[in-house]
């Protein structure tokens, strides 16, 4: 007589095996070091992006990393957005939401031009909602954070 694994215990495998992912996605965030290339004068006004284009989002840590990330505007205003869990606990350093929250002064590149840059969390419920409603959200989600960017020429 054969013996079938119990129910509970199948379950309780592919929950742990889920949770090892999702723990091993957080220590290899996929970061890379800081951007190469010169840097471009910003234009004042990004609808050549069409509805988004993917970028990448150099923060100042303790070392300068970049990070992938789609970039959109909303009436020519550059903007991008965090996915839901980025507020969550690493296991290994900090959110960018929060290096960005805590350091604005950023550089964003996009098809080979990097833009020095300010970001600015849109705290406001109902803006937040507004936009990722622009960018096609049915619903926003908790935790989603939304910066928009103007240009700065301090040096970082």
């Amino acid at each position: 007589m054969s013996q079938r694994p119990c129910r509970p215990c199948l379950l309780t495998l592919r929950l742990l095996f889920a949770v090892s992912l999702l723990l091993s996605g957080s220590c290899g965030r996929g970061d890379r070091g800081g951007l190469e290339g010169f840097e471009t004068a910003t234009p004042g006004d990004f609808r050549f992006l069409g509805r988004s284009a993917p970028c990448y989002l150099e923060v100042q840590a303790q070392e300068p990393r970049s990070i992938r990330v789609n970039c959109f505007h909303i009436d020519g205003t550059l903007h991008i957005h965090s996915n839901r869990f980025a507020k969550m606990p690493r296991l290994r350093g900090e959110s960018w939401v929060e290096t960005v929250r805590r350091e604005p002064r950023v550089r964003v590149a996009i098809t080979g031009n990097i833009y020095r840059l300010r970001a600015t969390p849109i705290d406001d419920p109902k803006m937040r909602v507004a936009i990722l409603h622009a960018r096609g959200y049915l619903y926003a989600w908790n935790g989603i954070t939304v910066f928009r960017f103007a240009a700065t020429e301090n040096v970082l």
